[in-house]
């Protein structure tokens, strides 16, 4: 283990809460904004957890040793991508009920959104050997 791991460990963890924290209040803050609603009612027992499944990638970036510019930016915009679909289908679902489909998605977009930092860190670790 080298001795910036641990700097490099602390400083990514700090940046996985803050984008998940920074993920999650935006979206609750575009959504109360088209709807009307106050943005203190977004805030619920399921955001806690939103919080964690928003940040979980970065964690994993961070716990991997990876400080790869690159590897951080896609998932970022692989995030993007997924709370950008999940906040356009809250405000325009116009189906009675929860709508599963999206639930299911975002539970698993964790997944997707490491595979994608972890497969741009090996792409550009690759063009270096």
């Amino acid at each position: 283990m080298s001795t910036g791991y641990p700097k490099r460990l602390a400083l990514g963890l700090i940046l996985s809460l803050a984008i998940g924290l920074l993920v999650v209040a935006s979206c609750n803050t575009v959504r109360a904004t088209a709807t009307g609603a106050p943005i203190a009612t977004m805030w619920g027992e399921n955001s806690a957890i939103q919080v964690v499944l928003a940040g979980l990638p970065y964690f994993v970036l961070a716990v991997c040793g990876i400080a790869a510019r690159r590897a951080w930016i896609v998932a970022l915009i692989v995030t993007a991508a997924f709370w950008g679909y999940y906040l356009w289908d809250i405000i325009h679902y116009a189906g009675v009920g929860a709508n599963i489909g999206i639930g299911i998605l975002m539970m698993a977009s964790p997944a997707a959104v490491t595979a994608s930092g972890l497969l741009a860190y090996r792409m550009d670790w690759s063009r270096r050997v």
